[in-house]
Parts: C-alpha cells; structure tokens; sequence
C-alpha cells in the first residue's frame, strides 16, 4: 500500500512539475486562440461571422474567361483529374469602418477529405453588390460534393487553429 501512494505521489509530483511551467505559454495561447466551434449554415441562409453577413448563393465549377486568372495561390488544373470549383457569396459588412480580418477558407466534403480555397475578385465594401467569390481546385469526383468553410486567422497563425468555424452545407 506504502508503495502504490509513493507512485501515485510520484506521478502528482511530475504531472505538477510538467504544468507548472507552460501554465503562463498556456494561458496566452487561450487568450490569442478561442476555442473552437462548427456551425452549420444551410444553402441560401445567413450567418454572421467577422462583422461581415454571409448568405451562400451558388457552387459550381468555375469558368475562367480570357484573360481572367485563377486565385492567387491556384495553379491551372495541371493534373488530370483537378476541377477548378467557385463558392458564390453575397457579402454585407456590419459596420460602415472597414476592419481587418483574415478568414482562411477551405472545402471540405462530408467524407472528411479537405483542400485548399482562395477568395477570388472578393473585395468587401458597404453596400457594394458585387459577389464575393472563393475559389479552390478539387478532384472531380468531389466538384458536386463540396462545401466551403471558413476559419479565424490569427495573425501569427497559419494554416487557421481553433476558434470559430462556419460551414456552408450544399
């Protein structure tokens, strides 16, 4: 019995000296990275997120006209078997001072398979009506299948970690 409370102290002790030191690292990393949550957000519906209304209105593959360029970020196709897809989005900020964001877009499909998205002619002003747009380059067996997220950027973060996550269901 003396022995199993010697190990269980022993392993309090440890357990204690390994937090002790990153509590502070911790602590600042909740502060500087909230916690995350899903929403969903069905075709056509509203949500808010970063001070900006979202309303998904259209997937699709995209069509390049001549002259225009892929995303930055998006090669051509240069696989066979790549499709170049477009989110459409009707974007409305919630406040007239513009406000730095960074939003890390992705498309994922309900298999859990995820690639990489880029906003594409998305400029966002007060009452503007163009679309806001985001582009990525999936296998075509998932250009009908996929769906675009969205993710808080944390300035010193890259690719997105934790925080709130929007999910636009097709």
């Amino acid at each position: 019995m003396k022995r199993l409370l010697r190990i269980l102290a022993l392993l309090v002790l440890a357990g204690t000296a390994i937090y002790l030191p990153f509590r502070p690292q911790w602590k600042y990393y909740r502060q500087d990275v909230p916690g995350g949550h899903t929403r969903t957000v069905a075709f056509g519906r509203p949500a808010v997120f970063q001070q900006i209304r979202w309303t998904l209105v259209g997937y699709g593959r995209a069509v390049l006209r001549p002259g225009d360029l892929p995303a930055e970020g998006i090669g051509s196709p240069a696989r066979p078997g790549e499709t170049l897809v477009l989110a459409t989005l009707r974007a409305e900020p919630l406040t007239k001072s513009p406000r730095d964001f960074q939003i890390d877009y992705s498309l994922h499909d309900r298999a859990g398979h995820s690639w990489s998205a880029f906003p594409w002619h998305t400029t966002i002003y007060p009452g503007s009506r163009d679309p806001a747009q985001v582009m990525g380059l999936v296998p075509s067996w998932a250009a009908d299948t996929f769906e675009l997220v969205m993710r808080h950027q944390h300035q010193d973060l890259s690719p997105a970690l934790g925080g709130p996550q929007l999910v636009f269901r097709r």
